[in-house]
């Protein structure tokens, strides 16, 4: 035999070797959903609904909020559990459900009152659910109510809950994974970011939706049932004593000043720090901040060091009423320590937390808590005193 058919012999015969995707479904054979609700349904069941994306519509640039133009379909299934309410789902659908483009996943306060302790279980199971999502409660409505929305900004009205989140200064991506790490912690409880329906007029006995807004933040216990919210800005400061709130506006009244100024930070930090005296625990939390003045409505010439400190000092005890403020309410209020107070003892006390934490929820409404923020004004923008204020006017 010659080498040139010796060579093709081979070639032939390797290719029954070759491995293909002989398992793989075709992209027009996926019904791909980025949005994603879970509801309270009759019988202890559940029912999921998801959006799914329209794939003629998609970079044909129509907004979702046109009925000729939507984007998206929602769809939804009831069960005992996740899996069969999906099950039921796809018996609706012509294509099979993709979950890998998930980026928000809705849950009806109705259902997180109850508890989510029995439908948890397939997000951390299943590796085609991806954990990087943004996992929101819908204050006052369900899920389904919430994906049924539309949103003027976004083709996917989904996206734009998760964008709202990242705006306000949340961080989107991640409030789905940080709810699982608080669940596995003895020290800390979880929480949820909360979105609520902006309800428009009233039409024919029926109230039209016109978008929606993040409104603040659900606290829960370590049965994963909803105690109770916090508002935007209690939210804001919850995230700023966690470290994960990425900006915020602190807005003060300056008597000095005999007006108003905003602050708008862009670094900030926190440190908690647990002291056990004897049977006393107490915290001495440690805010820190940088920004820049954005809005200064007082006579203060800000280029003036006297002014820029004495505004400082005003910023700096209005931060730390505002955070004694909502810590107390979560004491009081809910009783579920959110902040990682416990994971704080645990991880400089690791001995007495063995004892604390076992009674933990009881100690944690009586610790005694002081806050000390420490904010830096980098830049107070192109002038000193407000234009509008004469030269007798202005405070040097």
């Amino acid at each position: 035999m010659s080498p040139l058919k010796a060579l093709c012999l081979i070639l032939v015969i390797s290719l029954f070797f070759l491995t293909g995707c002989w398992d793989r479904t075709e992209l027009n054979d996926l019904a791909i959903e980025l949005g994603w609700g879970l509801d309270q349904a009759e019988n202890n069941k559940i029912e999921i609904s998801a959006q799914f994306i329209i794939p003629s519509k998609i970079g044909m640039g129509q907004s979702g909020r046109s009925e000729a133009g939507k984007t998206v379909f929602i769809e939804s299934g009831t069960g005992k559990d996740t899996l069969e309410a999906v099950q039921n789902m796809q018996t609706k659908l012509s294509r099979e459900i993709f979950r890998g483009h998930r980026r928000v996943i809705v849950i009806g306060e109705q259902l997180a009152r109850r508890g989510l302790d029995p439908f948890l279980d397939t997000y951390s199971r299943d590796p085609d659910i991806r954990l990087r999502a943004d996992a929101l409660i819908v204050k006052g409505s369900t899920a389904k109510q919430f994906l049924e929305a539309s949103y003027p900004l976004e083709n996917i009205p989904a996206l734009g809950a998760l964008k709202e989140h990242s705006q306000v200064g949340g961080m989107g991506d991640t409030s789905l994974l940080n709810f699982f790490i608080a669940i596995m912690s003895d020290g800390i409880t979880p929480t949820l970011p909360v979105i609520e329906l902006n309800q428009g007029s009233k039409k024919q006995d029926q109230t039209s939706v016109k978008g929606f807004q993040i409104v603040g933040m659900a606290v829960f216990n370590k049965d994963l049932k909803l105690k109770g919210f916090l508002n935007l800005q209690e939210d804001k400061i919850y995230l700023w004593l966690i470290n994960r709130l990425t900006k915020q506006t602190i807005t003060v009244t300056v008597p000095e000043g005999k007006g108003t100024a905003s602050l708008y930070i862009i670094k900030m930090n926190s440190k908690i720090i647990p002291i056990i005296q004897g049977h006393t625990i107490k915290y001495d939390i440690i805010l820190s901040g940088e920004g820049i003045i954005r809005e200064n409505n007082t006579n203060l010439d800000l280029t003036q060091s006297k002014n820029l400190d004495l505004l400082e000092h005003v910023l700096e005890k209005e931060a730390e009423k505002e955070a004694l403020q909502t810590i107390e309410k979560v004491q009081k209020q809910y009783g579920t320590d959110i902040f990682g107070f416990g994971e704080a003892i645990h991880q400089k006390y690791p001995s007495q937390w063995k004892v604390l934490k076992k009674s933990w929820a009881n100690q944690f409404r009586k610790v005694e808590v002081s806050v000390h923020a420490n904010l830096t004004i980098r830049r107070v923008g192109l002038t000193g005193p407000s234009l509008q204020l004469k030269n007798n006017e202005i405070k040097k």
